[in-house]
């Protein structure tokens, strides 16, 4: 394979491909209101993921990059977990540092990709959510536990660190001394703990968790796509460029939308709600 200087993903591709198991598959059930899901499916391995997990994966986000009405994107396992982590035979079939560095790249580049979305993103975090698992959490923008979630980082008891960014990330989220002490003791968190700890949101029972997650993300829906992506575009901007780009940035986009199509809507309906006896307005 390539060295680090000359990264070649069709080959890291070919390469992930052989690890086969399980699958992730994009659903457009919810397309006409906005949402996309991306459900985790390897049932006998509580949803680990496969190296051909991971080809799908990416494949999923570069679906979505080329959707320009979608507001939201869900991650989700079946089965009632959401992802424990990568899948131990792929670990240990791929043992060599420049294998782990191509597929560390791979997963990277993809969650980055996730993150970057013009849609805000929702993890429903249920079951064991770790190593990995957790990892691909810190990348979404939001993160929903279920009451029977045992989430956390145990790559330090594996005898390695977070290989696809998830320090990194875990510091954005919820700061670096909440963050070291996740992975420093490899503590496992409940839903309340999760809270606790910045990581999670908001906490739904088990036995309906899609379904309560589904009406949390719906309150997050109202607004037309492009406000949507606007704002998520705006936050990713505050939270990766300065601050000066950043304002620079904001300002621009609502120059945009200023007395555009959507705001003279909306004008129109807060004038008739001043008076709605007035038959005029």
């Amino acid at each position: 394979m390539s060295t680090d200087a000359q990264l070649n993903f069709d080959e890291i591709e070919t390469y992930l491909q052989q690890f086969d198991g399980g699958d992730i598959v994009l659903s457009k059930k919810h397309f006409n209101k906005g949402l996309a899901i991306i459900y985790f499916n390897n049932p006998g391995k509580k949803n680990a993921i496969s190296g051909k997990m991971m080809v799908q994966l990416r494949q999923c986000i570069l679906q979505l990059e080329q959707w320009k009405e979608g507001k939201a994107v869900l991650l989700c396992g079946l089965g009632g977990n959401f992802c424990s982590g990568g899948d131990l035979q792929f670990a240990k079939a791929s043992g060599t540092q420049t294998e782990a560095l191509h597929m560390s790249s791979w997963m990277q580049d993809t969650l980055n990709r996730l993150h970057n979305l013009p849609m805000f993103s929702v993890c429903l975090i249920q079951g064991p959510t770790l190593g990995g698992g957790a990892e691909i959490t810190t990348f979404c923008d939001f993160i929903v536990a279920s009451d029977d979630v045992k989430y956390g980082f145990v790559q330090g008891k594996m005898g390695i660190i977070t290989a696809w960014g998830g320090s990194t990330r875990l510091v954005q989220k919820i700061g670096p001394k909440k963050a070291l002490n996740l992975l420093l003791t490899s503590q496992i968190l409940t839903a309340q703990g999760c809270v606790e700890n910045g990581v999670a949101d908001h906490v739904v029972p088990a036995q309906d968790a899609l379904t309560k997650t589904l009406e949390w993300i719906e309150v997050r829906l109202q607004h037309h796509h492009r406000i949507v992506r606007s704002f998520k575009n705006v936050v990713n901007t505050a939270t990766t460029d300065t601050l000066e780009n950043s304002l620079n940035y904001e300002k621009a986009l609502f120059s945009l939308t200023w007395g555009g199509d959507l705001n003279r809507e909306a004008l129109a309906k807060n004038i008739k709600h001043v008076n709605p006896n007035n038959s005029k307005m």
